[in-house]
């Protein structure tokens, strides 16, 4: 990703609606399916700029935490938000043991052209989990919604919700939920990214700026009310597609 992005990132983060939603909904799934020692050793793989990560370190108060990233400019800046457990690596070769934590985050993290091998991202974060452990994974869903953003962010890939699906069993683990979100705006989304979709890479910006703070809440608010239907129920299409998997293998008995 390119630094400026780095830098508009750590800016907006904290503030932009897309990600205050985003952060309603995966609290409601861990909240519903991760018990407390669940949460007790985390790894946030692919920590970016660290908002996310110190988000969960202050509202879960876990045992341990480590956020890893292959990218300098971005642990500098999760060092900056007073993160402390920061590991460089890659997401295809985790440089921890097996069943070294609880819970695992990749939060669009391996649809990123540096991730040569998703499939092989998604087996070493199953590796890393204690069995019964949990994944909570967020992804860009559909093809058709590709654009200037994800030139901007190096995004290769976007998913759709059968493929994950299988992907996750193939990687040794069993979804619990698997939901697309931000469905109400993603008519907008569609028109928007086809209207920018031909801008140059090296003219291509994110579309991370945050709006008036009036519709910078609305837009929050309207997420926050789709986040209870995607974590229930669940949603049929959206810009974003999460999931929730657990590593079902269970420890062999002492003898």
């Amino acid at each position: 990703m390119k630094e400026s992005e780095y830098r508009v990132l750590f800016e907006v983060e904290d503030r932009h609606w897309w990600y205050l939603g985003h952060r309603r909904l995966y609290r409601l799934l861990l909240d519903r399916h991760c018990p407390e020692e669940a949460r007790g050793r985390v790894l946030d793989a692919g920590c970016g700029t660290g908002g996310f990560t110190r988000w969960f370190r202050d509202t879960y108060r876990p045992r341990r935490l480590v956020g890893l990233d292959m990218e300098p400019a971005a642990l500098e800046r999760c060092r900056l938000r007073g993160l402390e457990e920061l590991v460089a690596g890659s997401v295809e070769e985790l440089p921890f043991p097996d069943a070294s934590f609880d819970l695992v985050l990749s939060l669009n993290v391996i649809y990123h052209r540096a991730v040569r091998d998703d499939l092989a991202a998604l087996k070493e974060a199953a590796r890393v989990l204690a069995p019964g452990g949990f994944l909570l994974l967020n992804l860009p869903a559909l093809r058709a919604l590709r654009g200037r953003h994800d030139l901007a962010v190096g995004g290769a890939r976007r998913y759709s919700r059968s493929p994950l699906w299988k992907m996750l069993v193939s990687a040794g683990l069993r979804p619990v939920k698997v939901t697309y979100f931000n469905t109400t705006l993603l008519p907008a989304a569609l028109v928007y990214r086809l209207l920018t979709r031909r801008t140059p890479e090296e003219e291509a910006v994110s579309d991370l700026s945050v709006p008036p703070r009036t519709l910078n809440r609305a837009l929050a608010g309207l997420l926050s009310l789709e986040a209870r239907i995607a974590a229930g129920p669940g949603l049929p299409l959206g810009t974003s597609l999460t999931a929730l998997a657990r590593r079902e293998d269970t420890p062999e008995p002492a003898h």
